[in-house]
């Protein structure tokens, strides 16, 4: 855990040092990572998948099967959590109105303004 967060750190530091950059490029350039991740993930997971389902039809013995169950159905749990945060992150990128590497826009949040903006 602590190498995730050490890892998290890393990734948004740069972000954080230059003084234009701002909630929405922020979440802008981390949706981009990720849709550019998505499907690699789901590719890997639907290989995983395929895999568990391969050594469930060429298992002989009872716990064998037992086995390729298991990755069957962690390789259906994998694709799960993949297209959810896929989905996430878009829900994320239309609720705030930004695209990947967009800017957040102070008229589409009702009562927030955002530094440098004129009337802040």
């Amino acid at each position: 855990m602590k190498k995730f967060i050490v890892g998290g750190a890393i990734f948004l530091t740069p972000f954080l040092a230059f003084a234009q950059t701002t909630f929405g490029t922020i979440l802008g350039t981390i949706g981009g990572f990720i849709n550019a991740l998505i499907p690699i993930l789901i590719a890997a997971g639907l290989a995983f998948f395929i895999y568990g389902v391969v050594r469930y039809v060429i298992a002989k013995d009872g716990d064998d099967k037992k086995k390729a169950t298991g990755i069957i159905i962690n390789g259906i749990i994998g694709l799960f959590v993949i297209l959810s945060i896929w989905g996430l992150v878009g829900v994320i990128q239309s609720t705030f109105g930004i695209g990947t590497g967009a800017t957040l826009n102070q008229d589409q949040i009702p009562g927030v303004c955002l530094p440098g903006q004129p009337g802040c």
